[in-house]
């Protein structure tokens, strides 16, 4: 079912979806904060799997930011600030020969740095954000050009594509289900559940 991009539609499937008489009715605005809580958990769900699922990367696609020969070397970070529109990283590339920049957590630095076994280099460069920068190592101390792909951040579901609304819709029900202790949610929770493993 398509679901068109005014608020109006998208509350009116909500509630078609949670009614029942012995449900509470939530207003406009209530409907609006569980569609925000929705769209935050579509984007969280859907970026985790985006290098590895075509389906994310589908799902995601209006949300997705190139930016194009940004050029660094290690020890050169990449401000986000600079960044327009940026609100989490997806992928680094290096543009000369495509290689993927691995991306890191902060607390799994010291193996990049200690372990000859694991260390970054020309051949295995990481990247890892942290103090609103994104660091690079291995990269070379020459500028380099790199290719940036970054998750938009927004909480209203009209800057994605009209394919995902119905998804968003069912988890801002699924939601307002679970605030309400309705027996409904377990359900509706087991057959997410049974979507993400199909997908």
């Amino acid at each position: 079912m398509a679901i068109s991009s005014t608020a109006t539609t998208m509350y009116a499937r909500i509630r078609q979806i949670v009614d029942r008489e012995d449900v509470a009715y939530f207003s406009n605005t209530q409907l609006s904060g569980f569609v925000e809580m929705a769209v935050d958990e579509f984007l969280q769900q859907y970026y985790n799997v985006y290098e590895t699922s075509q389906d994310a990367r589908d799902k995601l696609a209006k949300a997705v930011i190139h930016y194009d020969s940004t050029t660094h070397h290690d020890g050169n970070p990449i401000s986000i600030a600079s960044l327009n529109g940026y609100g989490r990283l997806l992928s680094l590339r290096r543009v000369s020969d495509n290689t993927k920049i691995k991306i890191v957590q902060v607390a799994d630095l010291t193996s990049y740095y200690n372990d000859p076994f694991n260390k970054a280099d020309l051949e295995n460069p990481i990247a890892w954000v942290q103090d609103n920068k994104i660091n690079l190592l291995g990269i070379g101390t020459s500028p380099v050009a790199l290719i940036l792909v970054a998750l938009q951040y927004n909480v209203s579901y009209t800057y994605l594509d009209s394919h995902t609304y119905e998804e968003i819709a069912q988890i801002a029900a699924r939601r307002i289900l679970a605030t309400l202790g309705d027996p409904r949610y377990q359900f509706l929770q087991a057959e997410l559940m049974e979507r993400l493993i199909q997908g």
